[in-house]
């Protein structure tokens, strides 16, 4: 797997993510500032998730838990850095925002295994 397709799926799966938990599920309430967030949250997780990937572990490429894992980890961060939380506490959001990541991840992974 090439590295942009690395980076375009967990850009889709982080910013798509965080998106929805940032509106809290009401998707008519998004505004461009909302997808500029998200989008920021989006690369900084997908970047964070290549440059382990290129630099550390090679086959976690490969491995859909270990990328979830990695995706989810680091969309809680860039969650966290990116802008406060919206609802819950300090770092509800985040961790909400990672776990929906994570999950969306080794759902899609699925679905790319089948389009092959």
């Amino acid at each position: 797997m090439n590295y942009k397709s690395i980076f375009s799926k967990r850009l889709s799966e982080s910013a798509s993510s965080c998106m929805v938990m940032m509106t809290q599920g009401n998707l008519l309430t998004m505004t461009l500032g909302h997808w500029g967030k998200a989008l920021e949250v989006g690369v900084i997780a997908s970047l964070a998730t290549l440059i382990v990937i290129i630099y550390g572990n090679k086959e976690w490429q490969h491995n859909k838990y270990a990328m979830s894992g990695a995706i989810g980890f680091f969309t809680v961060f860039a969650d966290m850095v990116a802008h406060p939380s919206s609802f819950g506490g300090v770092t509800t959001e985040a961790l909400a925002t990672g776990l929906g990541a994570g999950l969306l991840c080794l759902v899609m992974s699925y679905v790319y295994k089948k389009e092959k």
